[in-house]
């Protein structure tokens, strides 16, 4: 087999790489952050609902006019309940390990990338070469949590953004990103009213 089908195949492979990896990490960055966001409101509220427990009612009737002792404790149930809700939710939905799982996948293949990168540096590719770093590819997705349809299209989307303006920055390089990312999303509307 000539030299380059294989670097080509190898090309491909590292671009469907480069793909995924950007989704995980996605994927990851929202899960850690609407888990500390929940982590923070339960460790917030608990504190808080803590203090009201020991308060006295009283101590609200100047801002409160109609507080009485009976609804002053149920709204401090109702909110203790609240925060027993959101502390019982993020350990249900599991978002800390969710965003681990797919941090971990990401950084798997950022290290299959590199070796990809490698691989297209060799002066000779052999057929053993691509069936390895094939092979590599799939044992990382087969342990790979599932990407959901929206986020891959919306993830494609970003990345092929991403190699459009890194492509005009190397011609342009004092460009403003913005203005040009604007300036296409101008051209695409025109021209999608065209046809």
């Amino acid at each position: 087999m000539s030299q380059d089908p294989i670097k080509q195949q190898v090309e491909k492979l590292k671009k469907k790489a480069e793909q995924n990896r950007q989704m995980h990490f996605s994927i990851s960055k929202k899960a850690n952050v609407l888990n500390k966001m929940l982590h923070a409101t339960a460790l917030i509220g608990s504190s808080i609902t803590a203090i009201l427990t020991f308060a006295e009612f009283e101590t609200f009737l100047p801002w409160l006019s109609w507080l009485t002792d009976g609804t002053y404790k149920l709204i401090i149930g109702l909110f203790a309940g609240l925060i027993f809700i959101i502390t019982i939710l993020e350990e249900y939905l599991g978002l800390g390990k969710k965003a681990a799982a797919h941090e971990t996948i990401g950084k798997q293949l950022t290290t299959f990338i590199r070796k990809a990168s490698t691989l297209e540096t060799y002066e000779t590719l052999t057929q053993d070469h691509m069936d390895k770093a094939v092979s590599d590819y799939s044992s990382i997705n087969e342990s790979a949590p599932i990407i959901p349809d929206r986020v891959f299209l919306r993830e494609k989307q970003r990345l092929c953004i991403k190699i459009d303006v890194s492509k005009k920055l190397e011609q342009t390089p004092h460009m403003s990103v913005r203005l040009y990312l604007i300036k296409m999303k101008l051209k695409q509307l025109f021209s999608s009213n065209q046809t």
